[in-house]
């Protein structure tokens, strides 16, 4: 782990970043020992190295697969904003397996209702509920309230997701 580590805090860089993706890209054998660095949450490494697994994300979606599980099952215990925003940034944007929709729809709704989320967080979270709501529409009631209860008082970001989710929503029913 600690030539990965080395290379990790070497630079602090979107360049690196995008360097490391690439390594990894390459050589897919390291990224489990870059994820035992991001669950450790030692600052800087973690921060770090969860923002070169974004970007590896980013660049080649495909690449994480293996790996989607194992991200998943350690998010309870993340505690780290920016490593958390990192890693539900890129569950956000995978098609997210039924086995975890019970997790997910229960962690993600603490998310979107505890004041004190990270604006990104918080939108990455209600992306994935409407993911999951999209396959048990009667979900959608439930998300609803969600932003009925938060709306008046988040940001103006928020306040645009909420607005562009009940038009999806709105847009869903009117299919069905």
């Amino acid at each position: 782990m600690s030539e990965l580590r080395e290379l990790i805090l070497k630079e602090y860089s979107k360049d690196h970043s995008v360097f490391i993706a690439e390594v990894l890209e390459k050589k897919t054998s390291l990224i489990p020992e870059l994820l035992q660095i991001i669950y450790l949450e030692e600052e800087p490494v973690s921060r770090r190295a969860a923002w070169s697994l974004r970007t590896l994300f980013d660049a080649s979606p495909k690449t994480l697969n293996p790996f989607i599980d194992d991200i998943i099952s350690h998010l309870g215990r993340i505690k780290s904003p920016p490593i958390l925003r990192a890693l539900i940034a890129i569950i956000s944007k995978t098609q997210i397996d039924e086995k975890w929709h019970g997790f997910f729809l229960q962690y993600t709704a603490n998310l979107i209702l505890d004041r004190k989320t990270e604006i990104a967080v918080k939108a990455f979270s209600m992306d994935i509920f409407f993911q999951i709501a999209k396959t048990q529409t009667e979900l959608f009631n439930e998300l609803e309230q969600m932003i009925e209860h938060i709306y008046p008082e988040s940001s103006k970001g928020i306040q645009n997701k909420c607005r562009n989710l009940l038009k999806w929503m709105e847009k869903i029913r009117a299919k069905n």
